[in-house]
């Protein structure tokens, strides 16, 4: 081989062997996610994952729902973990598509599932139930309508974080 193609080679590898590091390690790098909002006749926006960076665990991120001014609804569950959990006795998430063993996290899934926004602002279905935040995966969140008793109304959002890093991944305006 010659000289200029083991310099060349060598160039390539070195970021890759940690020879060499580029950044100091600062956590996980957070994902950045898109989504698309609708509203249904019923007062429901549905917003869904349309790409995701980089698919992670659902036990990685939370949500806010934030009113017109910013705030977060601090009433009913405008605020929380994503991915149903057992904390230390107390029970966690908004997945209404949970399947898991846990009896407690498939009924609280239950109960989250029959409401209409009074309790439970916001619902996730993670849609091809890999546990995972991924394309097609739908957050619904309630406003006031004939089949939706909840809080959200035009010009709310739904604020996505991912926990490692604090960073806010994607936010939906609701229209």
């Amino acid at each position: 081989m010659n000289k200029a193609f083991l310099i060349a080679f060598a160039m390539l590898v070195v970021p890759f062997t940690g020879c060499m590091e580029l950044e100091p390690e600062q956590g996980e790098s957070a994902p950045i996610v898109s989504f698309m909002v609708e509203e249904d006749s019923g007062g429901a926006y549905y917003v869904t994952v349309i790409k995701i960076s980089a698919p992670a665990d659902l036990a990685g991120f939370s949500f806010f729902l934030k009113d017109d001014t910013g705030s977060t609804y601090v009433g009913g569950n405008g605020f929380g973990e994503i991915a149903m959990q057992n904390v230390s006795g107390e029970l966690h998430g908004i997945d209404a598509s949970y399947n898991g063993d846990d009896t407690q996290l498939a009924s609280r899934s239950d109960n989250i599932s029959a409401d209409d926004g009074t309790d439970y602002p916001v619902h996730f279905s993670d849609d091809d139930s890999d546990g995972m935040l991924s394309a097609g995966d739908e957050f619904m969140v309630y406003g006031q309508g004939n089949s939706a008793n909840g809080p959200a109304d035009d010009g709310w959002r739904l604020d996505i974080q991912f926990d490692a890093s604090g960073d806010i991944i994607g936010s939906a305006k609701l229209l």
